[in-house]
């Protein structure tokens, strides 16, 4: 069941499907009119179809006749580099810490100690925060490298419940607190997210959890509860002054919550009718390269991009009466569609490439895939929301994770090679190389 319950498929219909009945269903609490058209419903059907059908294919072809490996074959052939896994999970942490002490000595430099502690503390002024201070320090490039802590979590995580070695408090609380700081000191949930749920994934895929419908009903609750709590006391105070937030603080982060699904799914499909957006240049597969070099849609390559189409095809929805007024999202489909337009066929086939990959690999044990599995997670949790797995929020970690795969594989295929050469020189024998995991079996031959 643990496994089952993982497949992007199953998670892809479930997120679609409940979002888009809660869109359906619900009465959202910052008003606007809900968008229904033939061809808006129809192409928000076809892209997740596709994802749904990409994601079937590839995981049921097999390109190479290697036999999946099973648990217990997965753990003696890593246990032997538990240490290597320890110590790249301390570097990618101590990264991760780096990248957000360095954001908050920003953060003071430009403000200081007091202004800060009075913004943020006492006044709970957010917005401000965030427009003035969050948004000011950030430096492309260097602060995203936050991200890291998500695979520092995950490989960590695999430390001590795939390979069952011993895990240490300090060690957990290293690795999640420039998450959690973030989450609570920048109020951004999605960074708390980040790192715990790559643990959540390894306990769950190793079996330390054992998932009942009972402990599934009781995460979920727990998830919405700590959403309505988190939102209550970041904006409850302001919009009930307003009048918008008629009752108490946990009814209106519920009603948040809820918001925050519906809003996505209207804006994705007025998106398909309204942006005036036909075909586009990719920009979010290059986002964080072009974020750095084409901010300004009205750069030479941002024009070049088509970014300013793009913020048009995005204006366009938002000063419509189908936008809710104090959400910016425009869904995942939404924000593909004002990206690319009808191409979105083709990020449909690369998102589902992706999912089905990172199953079939959690499947037969591979490390890679195991490690970017939580990232998939998040991505497929966000698929109603955000195109996460296109963001910059995931390319370093994604970037990390083809690099290192790159760097191993050309390693391995050297390997062998010097070593055979060497033997042949010395002896005249010639010895064919076999990883320590497959030694016991035949490995010479003359």
């Amino acid at each position: 069941m643990n496994l089952s319950l993982m497949n992007p498929r199953l998670l892809v219909f479930l997120a679609i499907s409940i979002s888009t009945l809660i869109w359906a269903l619900y009465e959202p609490l910052f008003s606007y009119e809900k968008y229904v058209s033939f061809t808006a419903i129809f192409n928000y059907s076809l892209f997740f179809i596709i994802i749904l059908a990409t994601a079937f294919i590839v995981e049921k072809t097999r390109i190479t006749a290697k036999k999946p490996l099973t648990l217990e074959q997965f753990r003696s052939e890593k246990g032997t580099q538990s240490q290597s896994i320890y110590k790249e999970a301390m570097i990618l942490a101590s990264i991760a810490m780096a990248a957000q002490l360095l954001w908050i000595a920003r953060m003071i430099v430009l403000k200081g100690v007091g202004p800060l502690f009075q913004m943020v503390i006492l006044n709970r002024d957010f917005e401000t925060f965030k427009l003035t201070v969050v948004n000011k320090t950030t430096m492309s490039g260097v602060t995203t490298l936050t991200q890291l802590g998500i695979l520092a979590a995950g490989m960590y995580a695999l430390y001590v419940f795939g390979l069952k070695n011993k895990g240490r408090w300090f060690i957990w609380l290293f690795i999640l607190f420039p998450g959690v700081l973030r989450g609570m000191f920048f109020s951004e949930r999605l960074a708390m997210m980040e790192v715990v749920i790559p643990i959540l994934v390894m306990a769950i895929f190793f079996h330390k959890i054992r998932l009942t419908l009972t402990k599934i009903i009781l995460g979920m609750t727990s998830f919405i509860i700590f959403f309505s709590v988190a939102e209550g006391l970041r904006s409850y105070s302001y919009y009930a002054k307003t009048g918008v937030a008629q009752g108490g603080i946990y009814s209106y982060g519920f009603s948040r919550f809820a918001d925050y699904i519906s809003s996505s799914v209207n804006h994705s499909m007025a998106m398909v009718d309204l942006s005036n957006r036909i075909v586009g240049f990719p920009q979010l597969l290059f986002s964080s390269i072009l974020s750095v070099i084409a901010s300004e849609p009205n750069s030479k390559l941002g024009i070049m991009t088509g970014s300013k189409e793009g913020q048009q095809a995005f204006l366009n929805v938002k000063n419509s009466i189908y936008s809710a007024p104090d959400y910016t999202n425009m869904g995942f489909f939404g924000s593909i569609f004002q990206d690319a337009g009808y191409l979105y066929i083709f990020y449909a086939i690369v998102f589902g490439t992706v999912i089905g990959l990172a199953y079939k690999g959690l499947k037969n044990y591979e490390f890679s895939w195991i490690i970017v599995y939580p990232i998939v997670f998040i991505s497929l949790l966000e698929i109603y929301r955000i195109p996460y797995l296109f963001d910059v929020r995931a390319f370093y970690p994604l970037f990390y994770m083809g690099v290192r795969y790159l760097l191993l594989s050309y390693e391995a295929q050297k390997r062998p090679r010097r070593f055979t050469e060497k033997v042949t020189e010395r002896s005249g024998v010639e010895v064919v190389y076999v990883p320590k995991h497959m030694r016991g079996t035949s490995a010479r031959r003359s």
